[in-house]
């Protein structure tokens, strides 16, 4: 009996071993991000982790850049700027290639939306924005500037940038 018992134990063991570890699928696989998004600050703000400016600057301005990282060319970008415009307001923005237009849908639906046409092999870049604005109110205020971008069908990018208007003495 001994040995009937240590005979399906040993052919048990054996069984699961022998389970090949290709067969194991993860549960869930991302699709890696098309692209990366960097914002940088430019006139009219300062400080490193969160940006700071002052009411009563006539303009700040910060640039955003966005490279391929798709693996292949893509054509056509979406992005979507977002801010509260009560208190930023865009007062022009410049970059080759860039369409873009005001947006006022709501709390988190505010800011620029912008296109751009470009065809962008992988690893470049897009030609970048730069985006000047002006303070609206002369209030302390904390907040972020958050970019969101798409191409291609693949799901959107984001990236963000902690800001405030401070109007201490």
């Amino acid at each position: 009996m001994l040995k009937y018992a240590l005979g399906a134990t040993a052919a048990l063991a054996l069984s699961v071993v022998v389970i090949p570890a290709a067969s194991v699928v993860p549960a869930v696989s991302a699709e890696p991000d098309f692209a990366t998004i960097a914002l940088t600050a430019g006139k009219g703000w300062s400080g490193t982790g969160s940006w700071s400016t002052r009411p009563g600057q006539y303009r700040q301005e910060f640039t955003v850049g966005i490279t391929n990282t798709a693996g292949h060319e893509e054509q056509g970008l979406d992005l979507f700027v977002s801010f509260p415009t009560d208190r930023l307001d865009v007062t022009s923005y410049e970059g080759r290639g860039w369409d873009c237009w005001d947006v006022n849908d709501g709390p988190g639906a505010e800011g620029l939306r912008c296109t751009q046409n470009h065809l962008i092999v992988d690893k470049e870049a897009w030609p970048a924005l730069k985006i000047h604005t002006s303070v609206v109110k002369w209030e302390h205020y904390n907040d972020s500037i958050d970019v969101y971008a798409e191409a291609g069908g693949h799901a959107k990018v984001h990236a963000g940038q902690l800001f405030k208007i401070d109007t201490s003495t």
